[in-house]
């Protein structure tokens, strides 16, 4: 029953055939996009560390893996998976293996975009929400195509949503912290769920006691999916060496560090920090401006970044505070996604990622909603083919980590940070280094049109029509604090 209310059945059908039949076309959608994601899957080259952090997971373990592999910068959660895929793979995951759970992901946001959308506007406009998430190329270079791992910390918020939406305070909150463990830009799905599990516990006073549960339920989850890894050894000697808080001590450090290898205005992006600067991004991709720079005064761009992303997540929490319901949960996440990319500084080109999830909800709603995602898929996706398909150039079969000098590879798509002491994206450093592995004669993605992508007018356009993008979503959430969209509402019940 519950597969026939996912593929849009208003009641289970007596014969099978009949049912299948009844939704052929989608379902044919459905499987010409898992067939184009099998095959670009193939074309992918980038997938290096993940095979090396398999490999060293699955020899030794979670217990020392941040001590002996120095290239690792993820929080655990991901581990997990790369773990599994290495032990079974005897430590040499296929390419194809290891984009595997990003592809699939992409199907179950697909099917989670159905029941949010759904809920909203009823079975055609979930259909449309998930056929714009399936087909939009952003996802294809992201997951299929570059073999990244977006779409799991997407699938993991958008799943914190729908519970959310549809009253489920602990599993949400849960879910919520999961994210951030699978990839540290998921905090933007708690600027979310804090102030509205706030809201209805606390200042409609249902069920008070649900925020303390849910705040439990989001320690638990972040302390057992900590507790096997050496991430302690980020946290300052203080701390180092306490139960559970030394885990969460770690956790800070560790993203605080790998922000720390980009002080740059961004690693990438194409927003409006590429417009900045002597010699902004726009002007050549690939080569980076300390976001120590003075923009207002004597005010770095890091700083003036940082307070307008602060901004926008207090407005976008001060909103959630007065509405709840389906469109200010959706519109309130799809504003902090898209603001993590447009606003602060150190930003890579894929961290949009998370923005054409919701988005897609609010896409399915009309015509000018559908083709303002379009659009900005589309610009983003100019964004993603310019860094993809930038030249690659390795200096051996065996790397030690990312960088410019002797055991790294050069590009816009790694900064020589690490011991070797090199600036991101120049020459010198040896980068995050560890042990090296075979690349197997990996070169560069050849791709149509990159020049085209990467040329000063095209970047600028681009830039452009995003930062534009990010002002029509405040002036959309604006509205909807307003009132607009639906009335304000609450569930009809906590479960």
């Amino acid at each position: 029953a519950w597969t026939a209310r996912l593929l849009g059945f208003a009641a289970t059908t007596e014969h099978a055939l009949d049912a299948v039949a009844s939704r052929d076309v989608p379902l044919r959608l459905l499987a010409c996009a898992a067939g184009l994601a099998i095959v670009l899957s193939r074309l992918a080259t980038d997938l290096q560390l993940f095979g090396g952090w398999a490999r060293s997971l699955a020899a030794g373990g979670p217990a020392a893996f941040y001590a002996t592999t120095p290239s690792a910068n993820y929080p655990p959660a991901y581990l997990y998976v790369l773990w599994a895929l290495g032990a079974v793979t005897g430590g040499q995951p296929p390419a194809g293996l290891l984009k595997l759970p990003a592809i699939l992901a992409d199907v179950g946001v697909a099917a989670l975009l159905y029941r949010l959308a759904g809920r909203w506007r009823g079975p055609r406009a979930g259909l449309l929400a998930a056929g714009l998430y399936l087909f939009i190329p952003v996802t294809w270079y992201d997951s299929a195509l570059w073999g990244q791992v977006d779409a799991v910390a997407a699938l993991v918020m958008v799943a914190a949503l729908v519970l959310l939406v549809e009253g489920w305070s602990e599993p949400a909150a849960a879910l919520a912290v999961l994210g951030v463990l699978v990839k540290p830009q998921a905090l933007v799905c708690l600027v979310v769920v804090a102030p509205v599990l706030v809201r209805r516990h606390l200042l409609a006073r249902q069920q008070p006691v649900r925020l303390v549960t849910s705040a439990l339920a989001a320690v638990l989850t972040g302390a057992l999916v900590l507790a096997p890894f050496d991430i302690g050894r980020f946290a300052s000697p203080a701390l180092a060496g306490v139960p559970v808080l030394g885990s969460f001590a770690g956790l800070v450090g560790l993203i605080q560090s790998a922000s720390a290898q980009y002080s740059v205005l961004t690693a990438n992006a194409y927003n409006a920090w590429a417009l900045v600067g002597p010699q902004p991004l726009v002007a050549a991709v690939g080569r980076w401006t300390a976001d120590s720079l003075p923009v207002v005064g004597s005010v770095s761009a890091s700083t003036v970044g940082t307070v307008l992303l602060v901004a926008v997540a207090l407005l976008v929490a001060a909103g959630l505070l007065r509405r709840d319901g389906v469109v200010p949960i959706v519109v309130g996440f799809t504003v902090i996604a898209f603001a993590f990319y447009a606003l602060p500084t150190r930003v890579h080109e894929r961290y949009l990622f998370p923005a054409f999830t919701s988005g897609a909800v609010l896409a399915a709603a009309g015509l000018a909603g559908a083709a303002g995602y379009v659009v900005t898929g589309l610009l983003n996706t100019v964004n993603l083919h310019a860094v993809l398909a930038a030249p690659l150039g390795f200096s051996g079969r065996g790397f030690g980590g990312f960088g410019g000098g002797p055991g790294g590879f050069r590009g816009p798509r790694a900064g020589g940070f690490g011991p070797g002491g090199g600036s991101p994206g120049g020459p010198g450093g040896g980068g995050i280094g560890g042990p090296g592995f075979d690349l197997g004669g990996v070169t560069s993605i050849q791709l149509p049109l990159a020049e085209l992508a990467r040329s000063p007018l095209v970047a600028a356009v681009v830039a452009v029509g995003q930062t534009a993008a990010m002002v029509a979503l405040l002036a959309a959430w604006i509205l909807v604090m307003k009132g607009a969209g639906e009335p304000p509402s609450s569930p009809a019940h906590s479960r």
